[in-house]
């Protein structure tokens, strides 16, 4: 009784450590994000900004302890200026960071400050979800659009120097 007790035991932790090994090396997330133009220069979204479609969008993993790169993936965003990277693996000892390229064509190739943002991307952060949000990246246009004072109005920025 007690040695088909232990082999039940041992073929249970060989179960459980072997799905969960499997588990590691298939990790899944993906890195979800938005390219925008801001024509006002706000460096935040408004309802005049617009989004930027074929922008390279790179992902960025880089070892902690070490400096040395431990993952990069590219993808561009579409229509809406929306992107997502599959990204495989847990990335627990990496500093991982979404770098936008300034888009080729228009009128949106000035940098703003926030051209790259950092993402967590393992499970040991208590999310659930295998989806990672960047915060919006965006470009500005070399001059401001003409309706931004009404923006800016709507918006209440006008009475901030009071």
């Amino acid at each position: 009784m007690a040695r088909s007790f232990v082999v039940v035991v041992l073929f249970v932790s060989v179960l459980c450590f072997s799905s969960a090994s499997a588990r590691k090396i298939s990790e899944k997330f993906y890195v979800e994000g938005k390219i925008y133009c801001d024509p006002c220069h706000f460096e935040f979204e408004s309802r005049l900004s617009f989004p930027l479609s074929g922008v390279n969008v790179t992902l960025e993993c880089i070892n902690g302890k070490n400096n040395t790169m431990t993952y990069m993936k590219n993808s561009t965003t579409d229509a809406n200026g929306l992107y997502r990277i599959p990204v495989r693996g847990d990335h627990q000892e990496d500093i991982c960071v979404v770098v936008a390229d300034s888009p080729n064509e228009g009128e949106c190739k000035e940098v703003m400050p926030n051209k790259s943002d950092r993402i967590i991307l393992t499970n040991n952060m208590g999310a659930a979800s295998r989806a990672r949000f960047v915060n919006p990246l965006g470009f500005m246009t070399q001059t401001i659009d003409s309706q931004c004072n009404i923006v800016v109005h709507e918006l209440g920025l006008d009475n901030l120097d009071d």
